[in-house]
């Protein structure tokens, strides 16, 4: 039995703020491990869910990319003095604070491996808000409509 209070529309508009509230949670774990060496940063990509919920399939799971562990001690590289940071073998060893990522140009790593820029998280994650805000205003009007129908 199929609820009329569904329709597609709602339906677009919470898959829209479940992916997005997904999101925030994964820029959250990013920021919080961004001191932790070898951590990787998550995403979350709720736009496959959003489609396939339009198509009416049956909702895949929202997926965040897991963080990758960083290389056992006994593959790091040896420091030369106690205040050094360890290497990582594969890593570039540029004097530079930054070494480009090989999984993607545009991310940039530092050399203890973490993979997660704040500014980049920041402004994700301030797109996230305001996106979220806009989906909750619009389904907001959408049950406000609905809610006029029905008193009338």
């Amino acid at each position: 039995m199929s609820n009329w209070l569904v329709d597609p529309a709602t339906r677009a508009l919470t898959g829209a703020l479940n992916g997005l509230s997904a999101r925030e949670a994964a820029i959250a774990a990013n920021i919080a491990n961004v001191d932790t060496p070898g951590y990787k940063a998550v995403s979350v990509g709720f736009e496959q869910e959003l489609a396939a919920q339009m198509a009416g399939a049956a909702s895949p799971q929202l997926a965040m990319n897991p963080p990758q562990t960083p290389p056992p001690a006994s593959e790091a590289l040896a420091q030369a003095a106690a205040g050094h940071l360890p290497g990582v073998p594969g890593e570039s060893t540029l004097p530079s604070i930054y070494a480009a990522s090989s999984g993607n140009a545009a991310l940039q790593m530092r050399l203890d491996a973490n993979g997660v820029d704040v500014d980049t998280q920041m402004t994700t994650l301030a797109e996230t808000q305001l996106k979220y805000a806009a989906t909750s205003r619009m389904l907001t009007g959408k049950l406000q409509m609905l809610k006029d129908v029905v008193a009338r």
